[in-house]
């Protein structure tokens, strides 16, 4: 174990009592750099709660006598001379500490402390006036959390936030509003943000394991899967059985293809604590991704006997698409439901005493949060379809859509900006500029669309080809193209569009060598093609033809509606924000055909788009077609794609392991009278 580990080690020794471990170990490091001030600190703090006090002093002040700018140490050694009365000394201590760090708020509770013990009582006054201030503060993230969690709050969340921002601007180093605005960020698909809350965080106290486990979940969500890993095993160094952060491990590992890899972190959980609920969804959701149906049928159905408010469970068994639920599991989940909207609706002030009131007929042992009353209900909406009970079917989908859309922050004006500007920025002068700039690479076949388009379907008849690996949908090219002008390494003044035009001819070959160094990560043969089915890039097609000119570029289309209500009755793991409301779908649409329109008039035959209801209609004479723009040969296992096993990580993975079907086109008719909104939206296009 090395040094840091070790000094965890004793972090953690120090934390549950064990003061004698935590001294033993602290003594080895020392024994090895007798000068390492963190060690020598933890050691003193261990004299501290022994009540060895003249001892713990004189270790603070050795500390200090190494690193006399450690704020933190003379805070310590400040409390140590106030127990021993050393008054005049402590204040001095003390408001060295907080000349180094002004935001030490118990540095500040014990000053005013020892100025009361001096007599001093305008000065104290001071300070607890500023120890008055941050209670204030502190009494407004409660309030936050409050406002956060209470569902009579109209636009709670929201104004929980505000409360929040305005918290770190009268404080910057709040570390609650800080917490609670990380939270914030990863629930409403702002990773970006949390990401920077977190570092902050990070910063300031590396010594705590859940800083990093923010970090690293923020990390996780933007793909940034290497950085994530490395800050999650900073938590396990810190807490080596933290069941959070080895459940983190493994949905990275997920992530990353490493499906192996995920399985053991689960099961290392699960040996730890066999009842562990997301433990057994999430390894339930790992075997459905390779194709274990049985296995992850087995795991889920364990969640909901362990917990039948548990909504992850029911709504990852409808996900497989294949599963049927039962008449008594849908009577339980409708039940479950109803009985929170009446909670809810009846506003009960003591929910205590209803739930003893209803003793065993209860339907379920918790108020159910508002992500379970979303999985629930997409849940039933699946269930409902497969009775063919449409209208039901389309409340239940509607309802859960409608709590979704709470947390799932999105600008239908904002994005037709984007894309305004996305259209002005690639003209065919700055496609003429850089013809032939990029890099002479032709591994890379991008299939892209809107999701449920198909996509994944013409995924799996290219990688079921010789030639062709199929990898994952990978995040590298909007991670590239959000990156252009960012720090340390900066290719232009703006971000991602404008920056393109911005772009020098040696930087265009240098964007794809970054992403194909990026994407051989999850390269595992040596197939001379592979894919990226990333729908989103569609959004950078003009960055990726200019980047590698010869990459391939596969545009999946489908029925608009069909296209759209698919999206509508799917929940997505993160982001694709704009699917949760039938008109912001519709304009989502009508943004993306008139970029592919662009993309196709200013690169012609380098896109190729194939037409889902035309694939289904004749399977063989479309994989021709397409293998034939990618300059593959015919080859008769793409027609039997279905028989191809590997990992398939989308909402469409069980239906790419069955063969062609036809159900699934014009399915949306039998929701029409509810889809109004949809077609106004899409206006001429709902006719296509």
């Amino acid at each position: 174990m090395d040094p840091q580990q070790q000094f965890f080690k004793a972090l953690a020794a120090l934390r549950e009592g064990d003061l004698e471990g935590c001294e033993s170990i602290c003594q080895r490091l020392l024994a090895v750099n007798p000068r390492e001030v963190n060690t020598l600190r933890l050691q003193a703090q261990v004299w501290q709660k022994r009540g060895e006090l003249v001892r713990a002093e004189a270790g603070f002040q050795t500390v200090l006598s190494i690193a006399n700018d450690f704020a933190h140490a003379w805070a310590d050694l400040g409390k140590v001379q106030l127990s021993l009365e050393k008054y005049p000394l402590a204040e001095q201590s003390l408001r060295r500490a907080l000349q180094l760090n002004s935001s030490l708020k118990a540095a500040n509770k014990l000053l005013a402390e020892v100025l009361k013990q001096q007599g001093k009582t305008t000065q104290s006054a001071a300070v607890d006036w500023v120890n008055q201030q941050h209670q204030v503060l502190k009494e407004k993230v409660i309030e936050a959390y409050r406002l956060s969690t209470d569902a009579r709050e109209e636009r709670g969340p929201e104004r929980a936030e505000a409360l929040c921002k305005e918290v770190l601007e009268a404080d910057p180093e709040q570390v609650g509003a800080k917490e609670f605005l990380i939270n914030r960020a990863l629930e409403s698909g702002r990773a970006r943000w949390a990401e920077e809350l977190a570092r902050s965080l990070v910063r300031k106290m590396p010594e705590q394991a859940k800083w990093w486990l923010k970090l690293s979940s923020a990390l996780a969500r933007q793909d940034q899967l290497v950085e994530a890993q490395e800050a999650v095993q900073r938590v396990l160094d810190i807490e080596p059985h933290l069941e959070e952060a080895q459940m983190l491990l493994g949905s990275i590992f997920l992530r990353d293809n490493r499906f192996a890899d995920a399985l053991g972190q689960y099961d290392a959980v699960l040996r730890q604590s066999p009842d562990n609920i997301s433990a057994l969804a999430q390894k339930g959701s790992a075997l459905k991704t390779l194709g274990r149906q049985d296995e992850s049928i087995q795991c889920l159905r364990r969640c909901m006997e362990l917990d039948s408010s548990f909504g992850e469970a029911a709504w990852s068994l409808s996900n497989l698409k294949t599963y049927r639920f039962s008449d008594s599991e849908v009577a339980s989940m409708e039940a479950l439901l109803a009985f929170d909207k009446k909670r809810e609706d009846e506003k009960l002030e003591d929910e205590k005493l209803e739930d003893k009131k209803l003793g065993d007929k209860k339907p379920g042992n918790r108020p159910l949060k508002d992500k379970d009353v979303v999985h629930f209900n997409y849940a039933l909406g699946k269930a409902y379809e497969h009775r063919q009970q449409w209208n039901a079917a389309f409340n239940a989908y509607q309802t859960a859509n409608r709590v979704k859309q709470k947390s799932a922050v999105w600008s239908a004006d904002d994005f037709s900006a984007q894309v305004d500007q996305i259209i002005a920025t690639f003209t065919p002068q700055l496609l003429q500029q850089h013809s032939n700039d990029g890099l002479d690479d032709s591994s890379a076949i991008f299939v892209l669309g809107l999701p449920r388009s198909g996509s994944t379907l013409q995924e799996q008849i290219l990688a079921s080809h010789s030639q062709v690996e199929g990898t994952r949908e990978l995040p590298y090219i909007p991670w590239l193209a959000q990156r252009l002008n960012r720090k340390p390494n900066p290719m232009c003044r703006d971000n991602y569009p404008l920056g393109a035009a911005q772009l020098k001819a040696e930087q265009w070959p240098l964007l794809a060598e970054q992403f194909l160094a990026q994407a051989q990560r999850h390269r595992q043969t040596d197939a001379p093609f592979f894919i990226d089915k990333l729908p989103n890039n569609f959004l950078y097609v003009g960055l990726i033809l200019l980047a590698m000119p010869n990459a391939k570029i596969i545009n999946t289309v489908r029925n608009p509606i069909d296209n759209c209500f698919g999206c509508f009755k799917q929940l997505w793991a993160e982001g694709q924000n704009f699917t949760y409301d039938l008109v912001d779908l519709g304009r989502y649409y009508r943004d993306y055909h008139r970029l592919m329109v662009h993309w196709q008039t200013v690169f012609g035959e380098k896109i190729y788009s194939v037409n889902y209801e035309a694939v289904v209609a004749d399977l063989e004479t479309n994989v021709e077609a397409l293998l034939d723009y990618c300059g593959l040969p015919m080859e008769e296992q793409c027609l039997r794609f279905h028989e191809t096993e590997r990992a398939v990580n989308t909402a469409s993975s069980e239906q790419v392991r069955q063969p062609i079907y036809t159900s699934a086109v014009a399915y949306w008719k039998h929701f029409e009278e509810h889809l109004q909104p949809l077609k106004d939206a899409l206006g001429d296009l709902a006719e296509t």
